[in-house]
């Protein structure tokens, strides 16, 4: 588009259209999704359960992106970082320092990853 002064002017981006809202059934499993994540973020469980919770979570963020699923696994990443960091601190030998600041990273990686595809 042109203006009077002959300058170019992109059009305006169409507004993103609003959400559909959930149906009662989607409505509900958004409310189990949301519990759960919030059981990772709380580190509910031993580790074995969380990386199983996890996995679903990764399997119906593909399934329903709606539910904001990729968003919670990021802060879940982040506060299993942040209790392996505890750890850390804690360990005493080499070698379990090693392994701790491992997983940190891969944790870390993983919400970065996430996070990209968010922007």
């Amino acid at each position: 588009m042109t203006t009077v002064e002959g300058q170019e002017v992109a059009p305006a981006p169409a507004p993103a259209p609003e959400p559909r809202p959930l149906s009662a059934e989607l409505q509900s499993l958004k409310g189990v999704v949301d519990a759960m994540l919030d059981e990772l973020r709380r580190g509910a469980g031993d580790r074995d359960k969380r990386r199983q919770v996890e996995e679903w979570m990764k399997a119906l963020a593909d399934k329903y992106p709606e539910f904001g699923i990729e968003s919670g696994l990021r802060d879940y990443y982040l506060a299993e970082a942040g209790r392996m960091r505890e750890e850390f601190t804690r360990a005493e030998e080499l070698g379990e320092k090693l392994a701790i600041g491992r997983s940190i990273e891969a944790y870390l990686d993983k919400a970065a990853e996430l996070g990209r595809r968010e922007r």
